[in-house]
């Protein structure tokens, strides 16, 4: 058997790993665009920051591939599928034939139509090739723009702005982070960018880059009208789902690839994983692209132990956030932004203590939780978490979400009532959080990492063969 895997990011090794712990013989190949093992991409503006060394962000080494009998080509992407020949074409014209497939190509930064965008100093900001391509360029950069106060945005930011560097962050919505972060949350992270000296612009758009003579960047002009002076800019709207070198092909394909919860695809023998695929949205009911890394994670998991021959199943996620910049702590999932008026069937629970800067959200529908958002304090996000994965009906003690209780004391009324409150009703409760999550849940989801600290275990074993 020849498995093929498109991409060497988190997908691909948990893909790799799965389908050795079913098939020892067969012949694996990863194509790998980039010409460096599998790499944790959260942690490069960690990196840019100066906040981690550069041997942190590889988390598999050579040697892994080697153990895992891995044939590794380099520099190479997968840029067309021949599915009735059962062969991928790659860069070059080459021709690789598979026996199962893996497409784990994940997605490729969105470049806006901005008038001088192509050139020098402008760059997205999600692979080490950007990170490098920055780096470098910082000698000559004393103001930069970033376009798109997303997670990406605000982290390039923030790590720019350690640099040294005058930063302004400019976003087309009106607030910060606006895909996790709802219209009273942002104010507070817009505040905390203040306190720090960090300039944005919200509400507006880069429609130009300007250049000199030599092409090197001048400043950007925004729809408004104004003029921002910068000799670098970062790209980072977001991004999409690398479909462009199969959309020839016979892959049923939306805003990505669609898999079924096998995560295989309509053509038998070819599956996907991760930022490129569509798949099952346990809030929404529907299939689209959720691009976290948790998620990719297992769905490379899932199908790669399909691959080899298992029948494991994809039950669905969910958008899972958390980032941190100065100090500010923000924790989401779900549906993050919904406002208490925006629909009727939607309850939005709110905690806010701006004195201690502690803020805690979180949305039911039906009586069960379909999303939260908490700033700085984020220790229950653990708990809100398993509460949306187990779809638990929480009328019983919805009340005790948000407020100043620790969790066995919101799980009291179900399991005590009136129980006078003892050590050993602590520890009754303490089981009982764990009774929360059904045991298919829990037997899925706590056996598979969920934390990127988790998923990117550094290699600190050397591999011989």
């Amino acid at each position: 058997m020849r498995y093929v895997i498109a991409g060497n990011s988190v997908a691909a090794v948990s893909a790799i790993d799965a389908i050795r712990r079913r098939d020892q013989d067969g012949e694996i190949y990863v194509i790998s665009p980039e010409p460096r093992t599998a790499y944790c991409r959260p942690l490069i503006t960690y990196k840019l920051a100066g906040q981690v060394p550069p041997e942190r962000l590889p988390y598999r080494q050579e040697g892994y591939y080697r153990a895992k009998g891995v044939n590794l080509i380099y520099g190479k992407s997968l840029e067309g599928l021949e599915p009735e020949k059962g062969r991928v074409a790659l860069t070059g014209g080459e021709r690789l034939e598979y026996d199962r497939l893996l497409l784990a190509m994940g997605a490729v930064p969105f470049m806006p139509p901005i008038e001088g965008l192509d050139g020098p100093g402008v760059y997205p900001f999600t692979t080490m090739e950007h990170l490098e391509l920055v780096e470098a360029a910082l000698r000559d950069w004393r103001e930069v723009v970033v376009v798109g106060a997303g997670m990406i945005g605000i982290k390039a930011a923030e790590a720019l702005h350690l640099r040294g560097l005058r930063v302004t962050v400019v976003e087309l919505l009106d607030r910060i982070l606006p895909i996790v972060l709802d219209g009273t949350s942002s104010v507070w992270a817009q505040r905390e960018m203040e306190k720090h000296g960090m300039g944005y612009i919200l509400g507006d758009s880069v429609v130009a880059i300007e250049r000199d003579r030599k092409g090197n960047v001048q400043g950007v002009s925004l729809k408004s009208g104004t003029r921002v002076p910068a000799q670098g800019v970062i790209v980072a709207v977001g991004v999409r789902p690398n479909v462009g070198p199969l959309s020839s092909s016979p892959l049923q394909i939306n805003k990505g690839v669609v898999v079924d919860d096998c995560m295989e695809t309509n053509i038998e023998g070819v599956y996907a994983a991760g930022d490129i695929v569509e798949a099952y949205d346990l809030i929404l009911g529907a299939k689209r692209p959720i691009q976290v890394w948790p998620l990719a994670f297992r769905q490379g998991l899932i199908a790669g132990a399909n691959m080899a021959g298992g029948r494991r199943r994809y039950v669905g996620g969910f958008p899972i956030n958390a980032v941190g910049f100065f100090g500010f702590k923000v924790a989401s999932a779900g549906l993050s932004t919904v406002e208490p008026d925006m629909e009727e069937s939607i309850e939005v629970l709110r905690f806010v203590d701006e004195e201690r800067g502690i803020f805690r959200k979180v949305v039911l529908g039906n009586n069960k939780v379909m999303g939260f958002l908490i700033l700085n304090d984020i220790s229950r996000a653990g708990i809100y978490t398993g509460l949306i994965w187990s779809r638990m009906d929480v009328a019983g003690f919805k009340e005790y979400l948000v407020d100043e209780v620790s969790v066995p004391e919101s799980c009291r009324p179900i399991v005590s009532g009136t129980e006078p409150w003892s050590f050993d009703t602590m520890k009754t409760h303490r089981r009982f959080g764990w009774a929360l999550f059904p045991l298919s849940y829990r037997k899925q989801f706590t056996a598979m990492p969920s934390r990127i600290e988790e998923i990117c275990a550094f290699d600190s074993e050397v591999y011989t063969l």
